[in-house]
């Protein structure tokens, strides 16, 4: 059955939607930012504001870069090179990662992934300049958020792209009526409806996960820097919470109220392995990168 389904894979693209969307990529990018070394602090503005003459003001900040990534995905109407770095296809009723089938490297063409992407990024953002030092930070401020959107983990159904749903609960910023909506799919209330839901701002959520799950005894024991382990994690937080549903599905408040928690933990995991991720990778300047 496994090999039947990735042959599948191989033949049929895959079609996921733009990850957490504006909202989610700022909330992770300023969490990590907040959490940045001063040696990457400073890297990371010299790539951002590379004039030693421009004053600070004017250095964008990662949550300004951290959707450029979803811009660049297509050329014209058609998919680049980019486009499969946002995401992993593992098979919803697995519970590992196989890099042979999922993210062959000696087939990038087929199956590349986000734990490919992410490997390349750490030598390309210590070890280049320019331009191109530029860009690959704007690639891993993004896929390092992408990879914890626990839909960017999952083959079956383009990663909840086609399951079609009705939202029908309350969240802290709509009524009953407000989270009513005509047909959605479920990534796309996981990308975006949900966070709105919790939060009517991406700041004030910055502000709520700070006081919250990121002073909490588990994002304290966070010490995970394996993007393989991240993307099963977020895979596997999927099916242990239940929150694969069928098509046709009306996601009520109970529905809401299990996810919830899986959203905000997954942003503020993302957030603190951004962190860690641009402290390693630009606290040395030791080239190639080596782990």
């Amino acid at each position: 059955m496994r090999v039947v389904a990735m042959l599948l894979l191989v033949c049929v693209p895959s079609q996921h939607a733009i990850a957490w969307g504006q909202e989610g990529h700022s909330i992770i990018a300023e969490i990590a930012q907040r959490r940045l070394s001063a040696t990457a602090a400073a890297a990371i503005t010299s790539i951002l504001n590379p004039d030693p003459n421009a004053p600070s003001y004017a250095t964008p900040t990662l949550a300004s870069i951290a959707t450029w990534a979803d811009e660049v995905r297509y050329n014209g109407a058609q998919k680049n090179e980019t486009y499969n770095w946002h995401f992993v296809d593992i098979p919803r009723l697995d519970t590992r990662y196989d890099p042979a089938t999922e993210c062959p490297k000696e087939h990038p063409e087929l199956g590349d992934c986000v734990i490919n992407e992410l490997a390349r990024l750490r030598h390309e953002l210590r070890c280049t300049s320019g331009e191109q030092q530029l860009r690959a930070l704007k690639f891993a401020v993004h896929f390092v958020g992408d990879i914890h959107q626990p839909f960017h983990t999952i083959w079956e159904k383009n990663g909840g792209n086609g399951i079609s749903v009705k939202l029908a609960f309350t969240g802290t910023t709509c009524s009953n009526q407000l989270c009513s909506t005509p047909r959605d799919n479920l990534h796309k209330v996981w990308d975006t409806t949900l966070i709105r839901a919790i939060q009517y701002n991406w700041q004030t959520l910055v502000d709520d996960l700070e006081n919250g799950w990121l002073k909490s005894s588990d994002a304290a024991a966070d010490h995970e820097d394996d993007p393989v382990k991240w993307a099963e994690a977020a895979h596997n937080e999927a099916l242990a919470r239940n929150i694969w549903v069928e098509d046709g599905a009306i996601l009520d408040q109970a529905y809401y109220d299990r996810a919830v928690p899986v959203v905000t933990r997954q942003l503020g995991l993302a957030g603190l392995r951004l962190a860690r991720y641009l402290n390693d990778v630009l606290g040395s300047t030791q080239c190639p990168y080596a782990n």
